[in-house]
């Protein structure tokens, strides 16, 4: 399917081409007047090549301000103008559901009692619609860890037993996670994805209101042109202050985001991985993922992968939105900076893997920028901090060297540099400016539209948690851009990441930890300040807010991680978002889905539960028999094994491996060995 699709709507290909000119316009006058401003202002005895350099430094970094800013001041006209997106068809929400949608959350050695939970909840909301004979929820392993496995075996039966009648829970465990969440999802898609109109593909920390799920299947049934519809999810139920942070700054200022984002974006949008409804047919035609040749980093299986395949469905000629009308998408976000960081460790290597992308044949143009921007979210630190390094090396140049107003040859004036101070201060207030305004925005939109005020804390609790944010964001940019620049450096040089499960428990950061990972950002920061301090003063407070951040790393990242801390601002009517002071339906649904989840199931897990309750086992060997062969095992794993199940035959205790005790697992007849051995031992 290589032909564009053309769309009866009430929005043109001609408004779309004049919003983007529009906004695009803007920005590059702005990118245009800035940079030619800080040509004339910067020293002239800088020689051409540092001169060239810090001019296009200069361009490229506020290229991504202007961007950013200029996308927040029209997403914010979106917003005052309640304008829902134009050129997508809408029924009433009563209508009938005539397709099917398949529900999916791929999962990787997350804490199975809260994956089943949002399952549960998101159900039994469905069931409230009079819709839920249109859905099926999947659950897709590719946990490693055996104790795991094994748990999610056990509540996927009980949890089954709770579930609505008229809806099916289904649970598969990959053996080889190839290709890691998007060869899961392809999984998916060959064994089943037949059966399905749709997919809603989920994160392991998704939670969707029914009335979202529902309205989504509706657009998808009636847009018989789109591949893709993205619903922005919002962060709730975080307690740690780094991670309330990013809660509030998301409800306050993601709204204008995401609405400038949809606003030049219209039907060529992105898809962001989870809580997204994809049409089945779109994805299997267009999205069979490369495999790049050579090693990790930049080779292997792609790791942002949704971009990509957002970029295919685009070019096989179905319509992708990102719809910010669509509420009640909600997720969870990192507790603390270095979980933060670690997260971003593995989105900067996809990104970048994305520049073997870039040029492929065919992409839709918006899909090569979507492409770009994901590039340059990770290069703009780097690009920022050797800005920031050869501005510094030039003062201090200055200091060691000062000018010669009288050259070797006779002259009657002096040769005086000419450097505006004046300018180059006003020029940095500007870019500045302009990443601040973006969330003056988002606190007037705020102001304008939700009533009641003490939703938010009131109207002097949003006003000072806003100062915070600021403060702590202000605090924070240095050290994330160091630790994006070494991430980027890292890549460069060819290390790989890997793919590791998420933290998402809120147990805070530990001094050591913290101490081992920022103590260079406060060498760097002590080091700065005593030698602009020491050798170009007048800069020394210019330098201060990215200095002071640094020097006092460890702390803020230790007491950002704190629940405790969190709780305090909470109390004292900081941070104070809608969705906690009213929590939403499907938040308190979730809680008691928790509750009945755990008063079920049993209480001991990992390969115990199996030797020692038949039901349990049976159901395991059932079930390999669905999910595939088994996976490759060394030969010495196997003599292991047999060894240590002579040991159990004496002492009935276990004492396997991780790799031991999942080799067990696949193999029937040593569980049913170990089970007789239980028996005879207990009788």
């Amino acid at each position: 399917m290589h032909k564009e699709y053309v769309i009866l709507s009430d929005i043109s290909k001609r408004r779309i081409v004049l919003r983007r000119i529009c906004l695009f316009g803007v920005v590059l006058l702005s990118v245009v007047f800035a940079t030619m401003k800080w040509a004339s202002f910067m020293p002239t005895d800088v020689v051409l090549p540092i001169r060239i350099g810090m001019i296009f430094l200069f361009c490229i970094t506020f290229a991504w301000i202007s961007l950013f800013f200029w996308s927040s001041v029209f997403g914010f006209v979106e917003l005052l103008r309640h304008r829902k997106m134009p050129g997508i068809k809408r029924v009433p929400y009563e209508t009938k559901l005539t397709t099917r949608t398949a529900i999916l959350m791929p999962v990787y050695n997350e804490d199975p009692t809260s994956v089943f939970a949002n399952l549960l909840a998101m159900a039994r909301d469905l069931e409230k619609t009079g819709q839920e004979q249109a859905f099926d929820f999947f659950v897709l392993s590719d946990t490693t860890k055996p104790s795991v496995w094994i748990q999610e075996e056990a509540l996927w039966m009980h949890v089954k037993e709770l579930f609505p009648k008229n809806i099916q829970l289904y649970y598969r465990h990959r053996a080889k996670n190839t290709a890691r969440k998007s060869g899961n999802i392809e999984d998916f898609c060959v064994r089943w994805g037949a059966n399905y109109d749709h997919m809603i593909v989920l994160d392991a920390d998704s939670l969707m209101a029914a009335e979202t799920v529902v309205k989504m299947a509706q657009f998808m049934e009636v847009n018989t042109t789109t591949g893709i519809i993205q619903a922005p999810p919002m962060i709730i139920n975080r307690h740690t202050f780094f991670a309330r942070i990013q809660q509030f700054a998301g409800r306050v200022y993601g709204p204008i985001i995401s609405a400038g984002l949809a606003y030049w974006q219209v039907w060529d949008s992105n898809y962001w991985g989870h809580n997204a409804i994809i049409r089945t047919r779109a994805f299997m035609e267009c999205c069979g993922l490369p495999v790049f040749p050579g090693q990790a980093p930049f080779g292997g299986h792609i790791l942002s992968h949704d971009f990509v395949e957002a970029a295919l469905i685009r070019r096989g000629g179905w319509l992708a939105w990102m719809l910010p009308e669509l509420k009640g998408s909600y997720e969870d976000c990192p507790p603390s900076m270095l979980d933060f960081a670690i997260r971003d460790r593995r989105w900067c290597q996809g990104n970048l893997q994305h520049l073997r992308i870039l040029f492929s044949r065919k992409l839709h143009p918006v899909s090569r920028l979507h492409f770009t921007l994901g590039i340059m979210s990770y290069l703009s630190s780097p690009l920022w901090f050797l800005f920031l390094v050869l501005g510094l090396g030039i003062a201090l140049w200055r200091e060691f060297f000062p000018p010669e107003y009288f050259a070797d040859t006779k002259t009657l004036f002096p040769t005086w540099p000419i450097f505006d101070l004046i300018g180059t201060l006003m020029l940095f207030a500007l870019s500045m400016g302009m990443l601040f305004v973006p969330k003056i925005l988002g606190g007037l939109a705020v102001l304008i539209q939700h009533r009641p005020l003490k939703e938010f804390g009131g109207f002097f609790g949003l006003l000072k948690t806003m100062i915070v944010e600021f403060l702590f964001g202000a605090l924070t940019a240095p050290i994330m851009m160091l630790f994006q620049t070494k991430i980027v450096f890292d890549i460069l040089v060819g290390i790989d990441a890997g793919w590791s499960a998420q933290n998402r428990d809120e147990t805070g950061t530990p001094w050591r930890v913290a101490f081992k990972r920022h103590f260079w950002h406060t060498v760097l920061g002590v080091v700065v300040s005593g030698v602009v301090y020491l050798y170009a003063n007048s800069l020394f407070y210019w330098t201060l807010p990215i200095t002071i951040g640094l020097i006092f790393s460890i702390p803020i990242s230790v007491w950002s991680s704190r629940e405790s801390v969190g709780e305090w601002m909470k109390r004292h009517k900081y941070l104070i978002i809608p969705e906690e002071y009213n929590k939403p339906l499907i938040l308190q649904m979730a809680e008691q889905a928790t509750q009945d989840i755990c008063q079920q199931v049993p209480q001991k897990f990992g390969m115990s539960l199996l030797v020692e309750n038949p039901k349990y086992q049976a159901m395991h060997v059932y079930l390999l028999s669905v999910n595939g062969p088994e996976p490759d095992f060394e030969n010495k794993i196997m003599r292991q094994v047999i060894q240590k199940v002579q040991v159990y035959a004496q002492s009935c205790q276990l004492d396997f491996s991780a790799e031991e005790e999942k080799y067990c697992l696949y193999h029937p007849e040593i569980l049913s060995e170990m089970s007789l051995l239980y028996q005879i031992n207990r009788a």
